[in-house]
Protein backbone atom coordinates (compact mmCIF):
# COMPACT_ATOMS: atom_id res chain seq x y z
CA UNK A 1 0.00 0.00 0.00
CA UNK A 2 1.30 3.31 -0.97
CA UNK A 3 2.52 5.64 1.67
CA UNK A 4 0.38 8.69 2.55
CA UNK A 5 3.05 10.98 1.05
CA UNK A 6 2.93 9.17 -2.26
CA UNK A 7 -0.86 9.29 -2.33
CA UNK A 8 -0.81 13.02 -1.72
CA UNK A 9 1.65 13.52 -4.55
CA UNK A 10 -0.55 11.54 -6.98
CA UNK A 11 -3.61 13.60 -6.04
CA UNK A 12 -1.75 16.82 -6.72
CA UNK A 13 -0.62 15.59 -10.16
CA UNK A 14 -4.14 14.42 -11.00
CA UNK A 15 -5.61 17.77 -10.06
CA UNK A 16 -3.11 19.59 -12.25
CA UNK A 17 -3.65 17.36 -15.30
CA UNK A 18 -7.48 17.18 -15.28
CA UNK A 19 -9.84 14.36 -14.58
CA UNK A 20 -8.01 11.94 -16.86
CA UNK A 21 -4.62 12.99 -15.61
CA UNK A 22 -3.56 14.44 -18.97
CA UNK A 23 -2.48 18.06 -19.49
CA UNK A 24 -3.46 19.28 -22.95
CA UNK A 25 -3.10 22.44 -24.98
CA UNK A 26 -4.18 23.29 -28.54
CA UNK A 27 -3.16 25.67 -31.24
CA UNK A 28 -5.39 26.25 -34.26
CA UNK A 29 -4.93 28.08 -37.49
CA UNK A 30 -8.28 29.09 -38.84
CA UNK A 31 -6.78 30.15 -42.15
CA UNK A 32 -4.79 27.03 -42.95
CA UNK A 33 -6.86 24.37 -41.18
CA UNK A 34 -3.74 22.96 -39.45
CA UNK A 35 -3.89 22.46 -35.70
CA UNK A 36 -0.99 21.73 -33.36
CA UNK A 37 -1.60 20.29 -29.92
CA UNK A 38 0.60 19.26 -27.09
CA UNK A 39 -0.08 15.54 -27.01
CA UNK A 40 -3.05 15.65 -29.50
CA UNK A 41 -3.07 16.65 -33.20
CA UNK A 42 -6.12 17.27 -35.47
CA UNK A 43 -6.33 18.35 -39.10
CA UNK A 44 -10.00 19.18 -39.26
CA UNK A 45 -9.70 22.87 -38.40
CA UNK A 46 -11.22 22.54 -34.84
CA UNK A 47 -9.65 20.87 -31.77
CA UNK A 48 -11.09 19.54 -28.51
CA UNK A 49 -9.63 17.24 -25.89
CA UNK A 50 -11.32 13.96 -24.97
CA UNK A 51 -12.29 15.43 -21.61
CA UNK A 52 -14.66 18.41 -21.46
CA UNK A 53 -12.79 21.41 -20.18
CA UNK A 54 -14.93 24.06 -18.48
CA UNK A 55 -14.39 27.72 -19.33
CA UNK A 56 -13.23 30.24 -16.83
CA UNK A 57 -15.91 32.36 -15.24
CA UNK A 58 -19.36 32.88 -16.69
CA UNK A 59 -18.38 33.70 -20.26
CA UNK A 60 -15.15 31.83 -20.61
CA UNK A 61 -12.30 32.91 -22.88
CA UNK A 62 -12.78 33.46 -26.64
CA UNK A 63 -9.84 33.29 -29.02
CA UNK A 64 -9.62 35.04 -32.41
CA UNK A 65 -9.92 31.62 -34.01
CA UNK A 66 -13.00 29.40 -34.16
CA UNK A 67 -11.59 26.96 -31.52
CA UNK A 68 -11.91 27.52 -27.80
CA UNK A 69 -9.52 26.19 -25.24
CA UNK A 70 -9.89 26.44 -21.50
CA UNK A 71 -7.80 25.24 -18.56
CA UNK A 72 -9.11 24.50 -15.06
CA UNK A 73 -6.99 23.97 -11.98
CA UNK A 74 -7.97 22.85 -8.53
CA UNK A 75 -6.11 25.60 -6.83
CA UNK A 76 -6.98 28.77 -8.84
CA UNK A 77 -10.47 29.68 -10.11
CA UNK A 78 -8.88 32.08 -12.66
CA UNK A 79 -7.30 30.76 -15.85
CA UNK A 80 -5.94 32.66 -18.83
CA UNK A 81 -7.61 32.14 -22.23
CA UNK A 82 -5.55 31.08 -25.20
CA UNK A 83 -5.29 33.79 -27.90
CA UNK A 84 -5.20 32.81 -31.56
CA UNK A 85 -3.87 35.29 -34.13
CA UNK A 86 -5.75 34.11 -37.17
CA UNK A 87 -4.50 37.02 -39.27
CA UNK A 88 -0.89 35.90 -38.87
CA UNK A 89 -1.55 32.51 -40.36
CA UNK A 90 -0.28 30.58 -37.23
CA UNK A 91 -1.55 30.20 -33.69
CA UNK A 92 0.25 28.90 -30.63
CA UNK A 93 -1.56 27.85 -27.45
CA UNK A 94 -0.50 29.17 -24.12
CA UNK A 95 1.70 27.01 -21.97
CA UNK A 96 0.42 26.31 -18.45
CA UNK A 97 3.06 26.20 -15.78
CA UNK A 98 2.41 24.78 -12.34
CA UNK A 99 4.35 26.36 -9.54
CA UNK A 100 3.53 25.61 -5.99
CA UNK A 101 0.09 24.40 -7.11
CA UNK A 102 -0.78 27.60 -9.12
CA UNK A 103 -1.35 27.49 -12.91
CA UNK A 104 -0.11 30.55 -14.83
CA UNK A 105 -0.41 31.45 -18.53
CA UNK A 106 2.49 32.52 -20.81
CA UNK A 107 1.10 35.24 -23.21
CA UNK A 108 4.34 36.32 -24.81
CA UNK A 109 3.80 34.23 -27.91
CA UNK A 110 0.26 35.57 -28.34
CA UNK A 111 1.42 39.18 -28.09
CA UNK A 112 4.17 38.59 -30.62
CA UNK A 113 1.78 36.92 -33.05
CA UNK A 114 -0.77 39.74 -32.83
CA UNK A 115 1.92 42.38 -33.32
CA UNK A 116 3.34 40.52 -36.33
CA UNK A 117 -0.11 40.21 -37.89
CA UNK A 118 -0.86 43.91 -37.45
CA UNK A 119 2.52 44.94 -38.85
CA UNK A 120 2.11 42.67 -41.85
CA UNK A 121 -1.36 43.98 -42.62
CA UNK A 122 -0.17 47.58 -42.39
CA UNK A 123 2.81 46.85 -44.60
CA UNK A 124 0.64 45.17 -47.24
CA UNK A 125 -1.75 48.16 -47.31
CA UNK A 126 1.10 50.69 -47.74
CA UNK A 127 2.67 48.69 -50.55
CA UNK A 128 -0.61 48.58 -52.53
CA UNK A 129 -1.01 52.34 -52.29
CA UNK A 130 2.52 53.28 -53.29
CA UNK A 131 3.38 50.79 -56.03
CA UNK A 132 0.48 51.63 -58.40
CA UNK A 133 0.43 53.99 -61.50
CA UNK A 134 1.25 57.69 -61.39
CA UNK A 135 -0.58 60.66 -62.99
CA UNK A 136 1.53 62.17 -65.75
CA UNK A 137 -0.67 65.18 -66.54
CA UNK A 138 -3.69 67.17 -65.39
CA UNK A 139 -7.17 66.09 -66.37
CA UNK A 140 -8.55 67.84 -69.46
CA UNK A 141 -5.30 69.55 -70.49
CA UNK A 142 -4.67 69.62 -74.28
CA UNK A 143 -1.17 70.06 -75.71
CA UNK A 144 0.41 70.20 -79.17
CA UNK A 145 2.37 67.22 -80.45
CA UNK A 146 4.80 68.79 -82.86
CA UNK A 147 3.27 71.33 -85.24
CA UNK A 148 0.41 69.30 -86.64
CA UNK A 149 -1.26 67.18 -83.92
CA UNK A 150 -2.77 67.40 -80.40
CA UNK A 151 -3.23 65.03 -77.47
CA UNK A 152 -5.48 65.22 -74.38
CA UNK A 153 -4.92 64.26 -70.73
CA UNK A 154 -7.62 61.83 -69.51
CA UNK A 155 -8.17 58.86 -67.19
CA UNK A 156 -6.65 55.63 -68.49
CA UNK A 157 -7.63 52.03 -67.69
CA UNK A 158 -5.15 51.84 -64.86
CA UNK A 159 -6.97 54.61 -63.05
CA UNK A 160 -4.32 57.26 -63.61
CA UNK A 161 -4.21 60.34 -65.89
CA UNK A 162 -2.31 59.75 -69.11
CA UNK A 163 -1.89 61.42 -72.55
CA UNK A 164 -4.10 60.12 -75.34
CA UNK A 165 -2.79 59.11 -78.75
CA UNK A 166 -1.99 62.20 -80.93
CA UNK A 167 -4.83 63.39 -83.17
CA UNK A 168 -3.58 65.01 -86.43
CA UNK A 169 -4.79 68.47 -87.37
CA UNK A 170 -6.52 69.04 -90.69
CA UNK A 171 -4.38 69.50 -93.78
CA UNK A 172 -4.73 73.29 -93.74
CA UNK A 173 -4.18 73.62 -89.98
CA UNK A 174 -1.29 73.79 -87.54
CA UNK A 175 -1.21 73.31 -83.78
CA UNK A 176 -0.81 76.42 -81.66
CA UNK A 177 -1.35 76.60 -77.86
CA UNK A 178 -3.05 73.22 -77.73
CA UNK A 179 -5.49 73.83 -80.59
CA UNK A 180 -5.58 73.13 -84.32
CA UNK A 181 -5.99 76.41 -86.15
CA UNK A 182 -5.78 77.53 -89.75
CA UNK A 183 -2.10 78.33 -89.97
CA UNK A 184 0.62 79.45 -92.28
CA UNK A 185 4.02 78.23 -93.33
CA UNK A 186 7.26 80.11 -92.97
CA UNK A 187 8.38 81.31 -96.38
CA UNK A 188 11.97 81.85 -95.32
CA UNK A 189 14.38 82.13 -92.40
CA UNK A 190 13.92 85.36 -90.49
CA UNK A 191 16.71 87.82 -91.21
CA UNK A 192 17.80 86.23 -94.48
CA UNK A 193 17.96 88.33 -97.66
CA UNK A 194 17.58 87.69 -101.36
CA UNK A 195 17.69 89.57 -104.62
CA UNK A 196 14.25 90.43 -105.99
CA UNK A 197 14.52 92.06 -109.37
CA UNK A 198 17.02 94.89 -108.96
CA UNK A 199 16.49 95.22 -105.22
CA UNK A 200 16.91 93.39 -101.92
CA UNK A 201 14.14 91.65 -99.99
CA UNK A 202 14.48 90.70 -96.32
CA UNK A 203 12.72 87.82 -94.58
CA UNK A 204 10.55 89.23 -91.77
CA UNK A 205 7.85 88.05 -89.36
CA UNK A 206 4.33 88.79 -90.55
CA UNK A 207 2.51 90.37 -87.57
CA UNK A 208 -0.84 89.13 -88.86
CA UNK A 209 0.05 85.44 -89.17
CA UNK A 210 3.20 84.96 -87.11
CA UNK A 211 4.93 83.31 -90.06
CA UNK A 212 7.88 84.65 -91.99
CA UNK A 213 7.41 86.35 -95.37
CA UNK A 214 9.58 88.20 -97.86
CA UNK A 215 9.23 91.94 -97.42
CA UNK A 216 8.86 94.24 -100.40
CA UNK A 217 12.12 94.73 -102.21
CA UNK A 218 14.19 97.82 -101.55
CA UNK A 219 15.74 99.03 -104.79
CA UNK A 220 19.49 99.29 -104.97
CA UNK A 221 21.08 102.69 -105.38
CA UNK A 222 22.09 104.32 -108.68
CA UNK A 223 24.71 102.26 -110.48
CA UNK A 224 24.25 99.31 -108.10
CA UNK A 225 22.92 95.81 -108.67
CA UNK A 226 21.85 93.08 -106.30
CA UNK A 227 24.15 90.10 -105.90
CA UNK A 228 23.49 87.36 -103.32
CA UNK A 229 21.19 89.62 -101.34
CA UNK A 230 23.48 92.67 -101.37
CA UNK A 231 23.50 95.85 -103.41
CA UNK A 232 26.93 96.24 -105.00
CA UNK A 233 28.53 98.39 -107.66
CA UNK A 234 29.41 96.09 -110.56
CA UNK A 235 32.86 96.18 -112.12
CA UNK A 236 33.33 98.08 -115.35
CA UNK A 237 31.48 96.27 -118.11
CA UNK A 238 31.14 96.56 -121.84
CA UNK A 239 28.76 99.08 -123.32
CA UNK A 240 29.17 100.47 -126.81
CA UNK A 241 32.49 98.60 -126.97
CA UNK A 242 30.84 95.31 -126.04
CA UNK A 243 31.77 92.46 -128.39
CA UNK A 244 28.88 90.11 -129.18
CA UNK A 245 29.52 86.57 -130.38
CA UNK A 246 26.99 84.16 -131.80
CA UNK A 247 26.49 80.98 -129.81
CA UNK A 248 26.10 77.49 -131.17
CA UNK A 249 23.02 76.17 -129.42
CA UNK A 250 20.74 73.14 -129.84
CA UNK A 251 17.58 73.70 -131.86
CA UNK A 252 16.55 76.16 -134.52
CA UNK A 253 13.47 77.76 -132.97
CA UNK A 254 12.49 81.31 -132.10
CA UNK A 255 13.48 82.33 -128.56
CA UNK A 256 11.34 84.83 -126.64
CA UNK A 257 12.88 85.21 -123.20
CA UNK A 258 16.21 84.99 -121.36
CA UNK A 259 17.10 85.29 -117.66
CA UNK A 260 19.76 84.04 -115.28
CA UNK A 261 20.58 84.08 -111.59
CA UNK A 262 24.10 84.98 -112.78
CA UNK A 263 26.16 84.65 -115.94
CA UNK A 264 26.87 80.98 -115.14
CA UNK A 265 23.25 79.95 -114.73
CA UNK A 266 21.27 81.34 -117.67
CA UNK A 267 17.97 80.10 -119.16
CA UNK A 268 16.62 80.73 -122.66
CA UNK A 269 13.08 79.61 -123.65
CA UNK A 270 11.07 79.64 -126.87
CA UNK A 271 8.91 77.74 -129.33
CA UNK A 272 7.86 74.10 -128.86
CA UNK A 273 8.69 74.21 -125.13
CA UNK A 274 12.40 74.61 -125.83
CA UNK A 275 14.53 75.41 -122.77
CA UNK A 276 18.30 75.95 -123.01
CA UNK A 277 20.69 76.21 -120.06
CA UNK A 278 24.09 77.92 -120.03
CA UNK A 279 26.57 77.08 -117.26
CA UNK A 280 29.06 79.75 -118.22
CA UNK A 281 30.80 77.49 -120.73
CA UNK A 282 28.38 75.24 -122.59
CA UNK A 283 24.75 75.25 -123.67
CA UNK A 284 22.43 72.31 -122.99
CA UNK A 285 18.89 71.54 -124.03
CA UNK A 286 16.77 70.60 -120.99
CA UNK A 287 13.43 68.84 -121.32
CA UNK A 288 10.74 71.24 -120.07
CA UNK A 289 7.85 68.78 -120.29
CA UNK A 290 5.96 71.43 -122.31
CA UNK A 291 5.04 71.28 -126.00
CA UNK A 292 3.67 74.80 -126.32
CA UNK A 293 5.64 78.01 -126.82
CA UNK A 294 7.44 79.14 -123.67
CA UNK A 295 7.15 82.92 -123.61
CA UNK A 296 8.68 84.12 -120.39
CA UNK A 297 11.33 82.90 -117.91
CA UNK A 298 12.25 84.46 -114.55
CA UNK A 299 13.34 83.35 -111.09
CA UNK A 300 14.62 84.25 -107.65
CA UNK A 301 17.61 81.89 -107.53
CA UNK A 302 19.39 79.22 -109.55
CA UNK A 303 17.11 76.55 -108.05
CA UNK A 304 13.89 78.59 -108.17
CA UNK A 305 13.20 79.43 -111.82
CA UNK A 306 9.81 79.61 -113.59
CA UNK A 307 8.65 79.61 -117.20
CA UNK A 308 5.15 80.12 -118.58
CA UNK A 309 3.69 78.77 -121.81
CA UNK A 310 1.25 80.49 -124.15
CA UNK A 311 -1.56 78.32 -122.74
CA UNK A 312 -0.94 79.50 -119.16
CA UNK A 313 0.94 76.44 -117.93
CA UNK A 314 3.65 77.38 -115.43
CA UNK A 315 6.63 75.09 -114.82
CA UNK A 316 9.32 75.35 -112.14
CA UNK A 317 13.03 74.47 -112.20
CA UNK A 318 14.08 73.22 -108.73
CA UNK A 319 17.77 72.88 -109.56
CA UNK A 320 17.38 69.35 -110.91
CA UNK A 321 14.45 69.30 -113.34
CA UNK A 322 11.48 71.19 -114.73
CA UNK A 323 8.22 70.18 -113.06
CA UNK A 324 4.59 71.29 -113.55
CA UNK A 325 3.78 74.05 -111.05
CA UNK A 326 0.36 75.59 -111.77
CA UNK A 327 -2.01 75.99 -114.72
CA UNK A 328 -3.69 79.37 -115.20
CA UNK A 329 -6.04 77.91 -117.87
CA UNK A 330 -6.82 80.88 -120.12
CA UNK A 331 -9.73 80.36 -122.49
CA UNK A 332 -7.76 81.97 -125.30
CA UNK A 333 -4.31 80.54 -125.88
CA UNK A 334 -2.34 83.61 -126.81
CA UNK A 335 0.42 85.21 -124.72
CA UNK A 336 1.65 85.10 -121.13
CA UNK A 337 4.42 86.35 -118.89
CA UNK A 338 5.48 86.18 -115.25
CA UNK A 339 7.66 88.01 -112.74
CA UNK A 340 9.02 86.35 -109.61
CA UNK A 341 8.85 88.12 -106.24
CA UNK A 342 10.63 85.47 -104.18
CA UNK A 343 10.80 81.78 -103.42
CA UNK A 344 7.60 80.25 -104.87
CA UNK A 345 5.92 83.65 -105.11
CA UNK A 346 5.15 85.29 -108.44
CA UNK A 347 2.73 87.37 -110.50
CA UNK A 348 1.60 86.11 -113.91
CA UNK A 349 -0.42 87.64 -116.73
CA UNK A 350 -2.34 85.75 -119.42
CA UNK A 351 -4.68 86.70 -122.26
CA UNK A 352 -8.23 85.44 -122.09
CA UNK A 353 -11.45 85.47 -124.16
CA UNK A 354 -10.36 85.94 -127.78
CA UNK A 355 -7.06 87.46 -126.74
CA UNK A 356 -8.71 90.70 -125.65
CA UNK A 357 -8.94 90.39 -121.87
CA UNK A 358 -5.81 90.39 -119.71
CA UNK A 359 -5.96 88.52 -116.38
CA UNK A 360 -3.43 89.03 -113.58
CA UNK A 361 -2.75 86.20 -111.12
CA UNK A 362 -0.65 85.75 -108.03
CA UNK A 363 0.79 82.28 -107.44
CA UNK A 364 2.17 81.43 -104.01
CA UNK A 365 3.31 77.94 -103.09
CA UNK A 366 1.60 76.58 -106.21
CA UNK A 367 -1.77 78.14 -105.29
CA UNK A 368 -3.20 80.68 -107.74
CA UNK A 369 -5.30 83.74 -106.84
CA UNK A 370 -6.87 86.01 -109.45
CA UNK A 371 -6.02 89.64 -108.74
CA UNK A 372 -7.50 91.67 -111.56
CA UNK A 373 -8.87 91.71 -115.11
CA UNK A 374 -8.18 94.41 -117.69
CA UNK A 375 -10.10 94.67 -120.95
CA UNK A 376 -8.58 96.98 -123.58
CA UNK A 377 -10.52 97.90 -126.70
CA UNK A 378 -7.91 96.48 -129.08
CA UNK A 379 -4.58 94.68 -128.94
CA UNK A 380 -1.86 95.16 -131.53
CA UNK A 381 1.24 93.26 -132.62
CA UNK A 382 4.66 94.98 -132.69
CA UNK A 383 6.18 95.90 -135.99
CA UNK A 384 8.88 93.63 -137.36
CA UNK A 385 9.20 89.86 -137.22
CA UNK A 386 8.39 89.42 -133.52
CA UNK A 387 5.15 87.69 -132.60
CA UNK A 388 2.91 89.43 -130.09
CA UNK A 389 4.31 89.02 -126.58
CA UNK A 390 3.84 90.74 -123.26
CA UNK A 391 6.18 91.80 -120.45
CA UNK A 392 5.67 91.95 -116.70
CA UNK A 393 7.87 93.43 -113.95
CA UNK A 394 6.66 93.05 -110.35
CA UNK A 395 8.16 95.21 -107.61
CA UNK A 396 5.85 93.80 -104.94
CA UNK A 397 2.56 91.92 -104.73
CA UNK A 398 0.77 95.27 -105.00
CA UNK A 399 2.91 97.06 -107.58
CA UNK A 400 3.80 95.88 -111.07
CA UNK A 401 4.36 97.27 -114.58
CA UNK A 402 2.83 95.53 -117.60
CA UNK A 403 3.44 96.08 -121.29
CA UNK A 404 0.80 94.30 -123.34
CA UNK A 405 0.38 96.70 -126.26
CA UNK A 406 -0.42 99.34 -123.60
CA UNK A 407 1.72 100.34 -120.67
CA UNK A 408 -0.28 99.29 -117.62
CA UNK A 409 0.25 99.31 -113.86
CA UNK A 410 -1.13 97.04 -111.15
CA UNK A 411 -1.60 99.15 -108.00
CA UNK A 412 -2.83 96.46 -105.64
CA UNK A 413 -6.47 97.16 -106.43
CA UNK A 414 -6.83 97.66 -110.18
CA UNK A 415 -4.92 97.56 -113.43
CA UNK A 416 -4.72 101.10 -114.79
CA UNK A 417 -3.49 102.57 -118.06
CA UNK A 418 -0.27 104.54 -117.60
CA UNK A 419 -0.84 106.60 -120.74
CA UNK A 420 2.26 105.75 -122.77
CA UNK A 421 2.48 107.75 -126.01
CA UNK A 422 2.85 104.65 -128.20
CA UNK A 423 2.02 100.96 -128.07
CA UNK A 424 4.33 99.30 -125.55
CA UNK A 425 6.05 95.93 -125.61
CA UNK A 426 9.46 94.77 -124.35
CA UNK A 427 9.93 96.20 -120.82
CA UNK A 428 12.89 96.80 -118.52
CA UNK A 429 12.35 98.46 -115.14
CA UNK A 430 15.06 99.28 -112.63
CA UNK A 431 12.54 100.58 -110.08
CA UNK A 432 9.02 102.03 -109.93
CA UNK A 433 10.66 105.37 -110.82
CA UNK A 434 12.64 104.24 -113.87
CA UNK A 435 11.47 102.02 -116.70
CA UNK A 436 11.87 101.64 -120.48
CA UNK A 437 9.45 100.11 -122.97
CA UNK A 438 9.88 99.34 -126.67
CA UNK A 439 7.32 100.83 -129.06
CA UNK A 440 5.92 99.37 -132.23
CA UNK A 441 7.04 102.36 -134.30
CA UNK A 442 10.38 102.14 -136.08
CA UNK A 443 13.28 102.04 -133.68
CA UNK A 444 11.81 104.10 -130.84
CA UNK A 445 10.69 103.55 -127.28
CA UNK A 446 9.70 105.52 -124.21
CA UNK A 447 10.97 106.05 -120.68
CA UNK A 448 9.06 106.27 -117.39
CA UNK A 449 10.54 108.81 -114.97
CA UNK A 450 8.20 108.14 -112.06
CA UNK A 451 5.64 110.67 -113.28
CA UNK A 452 5.07 110.17 -117.01
CA UNK A 453 6.27 108.38 -120.14
CA UNK A 454 8.53 110.27 -122.55
CA UNK A 455 9.57 109.25 -126.05
CA UNK A 456 13.10 107.87 -126.50
CA UNK A 457 14.82 107.62 -129.89
CA UNK A 458 17.94 105.39 -129.67
CA UNK A 459 18.68 105.79 -133.39
CA UNK A 460 17.95 102.18 -134.38
CA UNK A 461 17.06 101.99 -138.07
CA UNK A 462 14.61 99.17 -137.70
CA UNK A 463 12.38 97.77 -134.94
CA UNK A 464 13.08 97.85 -131.22
CA UNK A 465 11.79 94.81 -129.33
CA UNK A 466 13.31 94.80 -125.82
CA UNK A 467 15.32 96.82 -123.30
CA UNK A 468 17.74 95.37 -120.77
CA UNK A 469 20.36 96.81 -118.45
CA UNK A 470 22.05 96.88 -115.06
CA UNK A 471 21.82 100.58 -114.18
CA UNK A 472 20.38 103.89 -115.32
CA UNK A 473 23.63 104.62 -117.15
CA UNK A 474 24.08 101.15 -118.66
CA UNK A 475 21.20 100.18 -120.88
CA UNK A 476 20.77 98.14 -124.06
CA UNK A 477 18.02 98.07 -126.68
CA UNK A 478 17.70 94.90 -128.77
CA UNK A 479 15.77 94.45 -132.02
CA UNK A 480 16.24 94.09 -135.75
CA UNK A 481 17.04 96.16 -138.80
CA UNK A 482 14.57 96.67 -141.57
CA UNK A 483 16.20 93.65 -143.25
CA UNK A 484 15.60 91.38 -140.23
CA UNK A 485 19.22 91.32 -139.02
CA UNK A 486 20.13 91.59 -135.31
CA UNK A 487 20.54 95.13 -134.01
CA UNK A 488 21.66 96.45 -130.58
CA UNK A 489 22.01 99.99 -129.24
CA UNK A 490 23.54 101.07 -125.90
CA UNK A 491 23.00 104.00 -123.49
CA UNK A 492 25.80 105.22 -121.19
CA UNK A 493 23.82 107.81 -119.28
CA UNK A 494 24.57 110.54 -121.80
CA UNK A 495 23.57 109.24 -125.21
CA UNK A 496 22.79 106.24 -127.38
CA UNK A 497 25.12 104.48 -129.80
CA UNK A 498 25.07 101.36 -132.01
CA UNK A 499 26.81 98.16 -130.97
CA UNK A 500 28.34 95.76 -133.50
CA UNK A 501 26.66 92.36 -133.89
CA UNK A 502 27.52 89.29 -136.01
CA UNK A 503 26.36 89.67 -139.60
CA UNK A 504 24.60 86.31 -139.61
CA UNK A 505 22.64 86.96 -136.42
CA UNK A 506 18.89 87.26 -136.99
CA UNK A 507 16.30 89.47 -135.31
CA UNK A 508 16.59 89.76 -131.52
CA UNK A 509 13.40 89.48 -129.44
CA UNK A 510 14.68 89.59 -125.85
CA UNK A 511 17.77 90.49 -123.82
CA UNK A 512 19.11 90.23 -120.28
CA UNK A 513 22.19 91.84 -118.69
CA UNK A 514 24.03 89.92 -115.98
CA UNK A 515 25.14 91.77 -112.84
CA UNK A 516 28.75 90.97 -113.75
CA UNK A 517 28.46 92.76 -117.10
CA UNK A 518 27.73 90.06 -119.68
CA UNK A 519 24.78 90.72 -122.01
CA UNK A 520 22.64 87.90 -123.43
CA UNK A 521 20.36 88.52 -126.45
CA UNK A 522 18.12 85.90 -128.09
CA UNK A 523 15.75 85.82 -131.03
CA UNK A 524 14.72 84.32 -134.31
CA UNK A 525 15.68 80.87 -135.61
CA UNK A 526 17.89 79.88 -132.70
CA UNK A 527 19.82 83.15 -132.47
CA UNK A 528 21.70 83.52 -129.17
CA UNK A 529 24.37 86.21 -128.62
CA UNK A 530 26.66 86.89 -125.65
CA UNK A 531 28.30 90.27 -125.28
CA UNK A 532 31.41 90.74 -123.16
Amino acid sequence: MASPRLLLLLLVVAAACGDDGTASGSASDSNSGDTTTAGTTSTSGATASDTVVPTTGDAGSNSNSESETGTLTDTDPTAASAVSASESGATETTAATVTDGTATTDTSNTTDATTDATTEATTDSTTDATTGCTDVCEDGVVECVGDDAVHTCSMARGGCLEWSEPEPCAADQVCQDGACVVGCVDACDAGSVQCTGEGVSECVDDPNTGCTVWADAVACGPGQVCQQGLCVTPPPACLDDCVFTKQSVPGDVDFYSVWGSDAKAVWVVGNSGTALYHNGVNWKSIDSGIGKRLECVHGSAADDVYAIASDGAVIRWDGLEWLPYVDLNPIWESNACLSVLGQEDLLALVYDENGEKQVLWRVTGGVKTQLAVYTPQAVFTPDGSKARTISLRAFSADDAFITADRALRWNGTNIVNMGAPNPSFGLWALSPQLAYAAASHSGIGHRWDGQAWKIVNPGLNGYLHMFAGTAANRLFGAGETLQGVAAIVAFDGVGWGPVATPADAKALFAAWAAPTGEVFAVGKAGTVLIGK
